[in-house]
This record gives C-alpha cells, structure tokens and sequence, in this order.
C-alpha cells in the first residue's frame, strides 16, 4: 500500500484494447477505479471485435509496449502490476525484462487465451512463453481450466495442472472452473504446496465478456491496497461474482460485468443474496 499520500494506488496494467469496452484495457480502468486505484493501462495488442472466439488480433510493437510501461515506472508510484493478453513472444519477451527489473512489486497475471491464435506465427507459442517467462514473477496467477492446461501443457489431472504452474515461482494459481456438479460453479487456489482452497456457488451467474480481466484487476487492486494474496483472491472473486450476477446486456450477444453496481441507486441491498460458500 502506498503510505503517507492521499493518493490511490497505481497499477500498471498491460493487456488488449477491446473495443467492446467490456473485456481488456477497459475493464482494467474500470475494475481499479471501482476498487479505489489508478490504472495505467498499456496496450499490448489490438482487437479486431469486442468478444467472440473469432476475434482478431495485432500486436503492439514490443519497443513501444517498453516505452510505455517505462515511461510510467519512472515517473508514478506503481504499487502493481497486472498483466493480461500480451499478444505476440516478443511482447512477451519485452514485459519479462521489465519484470526482472521490478521484482519488489507484485504481479498478477490472466493470460486472456481467448484471443490466442495459434495458427499466428508471432503468438504460436505464446503459453509456453508464457509459462516460462511470465509465470515465475507472478505473486497470483489466474487461468481458466482450459488455459492452465495450454500454458501448463499438463492435463492428466487439476493437481499436475497447476503443480507445473506453481513450481515455476509462481506464488499462488487460481484455476476457475475445477467443480464437477452443476448447477453449482467452483474455483481452486493452490501454491507450490498444493491445492489451498476450494470456492464453490450454489449457481452460476450468467456468462460474461470482461469477467477474468474484472477478477484479475480486482485481484490486483486489493494486492495494491496492501492486502494479502490469498484474502485478496477470496475478495476478489466476491466482488466479481458481484459484477456479473448483476451485469448488463451492452452488446455483441454477451452481458458485461457491473463494476460499479454498489454505486448503481437502482439495485437492491446486496447483502441477503451472496450466495458463495468457502470450503
């Protein structure tokens, strides 16, 4: 937490400019501003269509990617920093020096593999980078089942998927996804030691376009704030779980998350229908 300034905590936030606004760059700025921070977000990649499983991509050029996220290490007090789609291995490559750079600040990474195309040379081998050159600076890092499994490159079992994350440095793995039952919805944590915890809802909320960037970025702003992991990680969903149980119905035949749904006068008390139970 930054001390003895009013200010909010800054994150440096590097991922994809969405055009939908729903999901990327935007949902980053909207997520920390919700939660009390200051993003300052840099735009790795550029894309083609709000959301979908078709959506395009290009890159930004690693030299400017440095640029930006330079110009704001040396000139804000950055309390953080969140990563998301980084679009191409150089990129990639570009942001792991910066890690290696500033290893006191915390890192929270999603690696946004719905936009991966791996048929795309720059991004063909973009998990394994991933993996070998993000993973290991991470203080938490997010992955949906099937992205653990790609950037892991283990799928035998959820124990083996996430040990080959965390055995590379990488502090605390949150792997949604992991329950078997519906209409109940499950996320895992684990360190290296193992699984930690197991969050599980009675329902699933409705599906979301921005939801891992919202629960990213709050993952992150509540590190920011001085929290710890593994209370910011259950904070973190909380406040997501929020988001897109009360999302709305913007475009591109898909809802985005409600950042600001506490400030929202025409939503009702929130607090007789949490439903989420920890176990």
């Amino acid at each position: 937490m930054i001390t003895g300034s009013s200010n909010p905590p800054v994150i440096l936030a590097l991922g994809a400019l969405d055009p939908s606004g729903s999901g990327g760059l935007q949902a980053d700025i909207e997520t920390a501003a919700s939660l009390g921070c200051h993003c300052s977000p840099i735009a790795t990649t550029l894309a083609s269509a709000g959301a979908g499983s078709n959506t395009e991509s290009k890159p930004i050029d690693a030299t400017l990617v440095i640029a930006q996220a330079r110009s704001v290490l040396e000139n804000m007090q950055v309390a953080a920093i969140k990563i998301g789609f980084l679009g191409s291995v150089t990129n990639t490559e570009a942001v792991h020096t910066i890690l290696r750079d500033y290893p006191s600040l915390p890192v929270v990474a999603h690696p946004a593999l719905y936009l991966w195309d791996k048929d795309e040379t720059v991004q063909s081998d973009l998990p394994a980078a991933f993996l070998s050159l993000i993973a290991p600076h991470l203080t938490i890092g997010i992955f949906s089942l099937y992205e653990a499994r790609k950037v892991s490159q283990e799928s035998d079992t959820l124990a083996t998927t996430a040990q080959a994350i965390t055995s590379t440095g990488c502090e605390f793995a949150l792997i949604t996804g992991t329950g078997q039952q519906q209409p109940s919805f499950q996320n895992s944590s684990f360190s290296k030691k193992g699984l930690l915890q197991q969050y599980t809802w009675e329902q699933e909320p409705p599906t979301c376009h921005g939801a891992s960037s919202t629960l990213a970025m709050s993952c992150c702003a509540y590190v920011a704030h001085g929290g710890e992991a593994l209370m910011a990680l259950s904070q973190a969903q909380d406040f997501t779980w929020q988001t897109m149980r009360l999302s709305r119905s913007l475009g591109f035949n898909t809802r985005t998350p409600h950042r600001f749904f506490w400030a929202d006068k025409n939503i009702e008390s929130l607090e007789q229908k949490t439903t989420r139970k920890s176990h």
